[in-house]
């Protein structure tokens, strides 16, 4: 980052305020377009999604600073997978929030990175009520509408299909 790299003032959803620099700012496409649109780096930019409040915000600036680090370092893959591991570590609740700010946001390396998590976890998951249990997800149908399903699409249920 430049010295001279203005600062950004973002208000979250929470109504806190976190100055970051633009360079990493504008790496959401949101942000960069409300900084345009504005052509003021002075004034605030405020983040209207619930997602994005101070918790979820402060992860997703660490995540867009330690990649533009990665960039300007010229980092090998090895270094950057490593940390991407280890940002993915996280509870349910931080992981789907930090998916729906990313998706606001518009920063589709960190969405990609956090729906990827996901993936891997329902991968784990043999069985549809395997995956309800997993992200505590309620079951809706009647047992009537499950076995409608069933019938109507058997090939989901089929052990044997490839």
């Amino acid at each position: 980052m430049a010295e001279n790299d203005p600062e950004i003032t973002l208000e979250t959803y929470d109504k806190h305020q976190i100055k970051i620099p633009k360079s990493i700012a504008t790496r959401s496409a949101i942000i960069n377009m409300m900084i345009e649109d504005t052509g003021d780096v002075n004034e605030v930019v405020p983040l209207a999604d619930k997602s994005c409040t101070l918790n979820i915000m402060n992860r997703v600036i660490e995540y867009l600073k330690k990649h533009a680090e990665f960039d300007s370092t010229g980092a090998d893959d090895e270094v950057i997978n490593e940390f991407d591991k280890e940002f993915q570590e996280q509870s349910d609740e931080i992981i789907f929030q930090t998916i729906l700010a990313a998706n606001f946001l518009d920063i589709k390396n960190l969405l990609e990175l956090m729906c990827k998590k996901v993936a891997d976890e329902i991968k784990k998951c043999k069985t549809p009520d395997d995956i309800r249990d997993r992200f505590n997800i309620r079951k809706d149908y009647t047992p009537e509408e499950v076995e409608e399903v069933k019938r109507a699409h058997p090939w989901i249920y089929d052990k044997n299909a490839k």
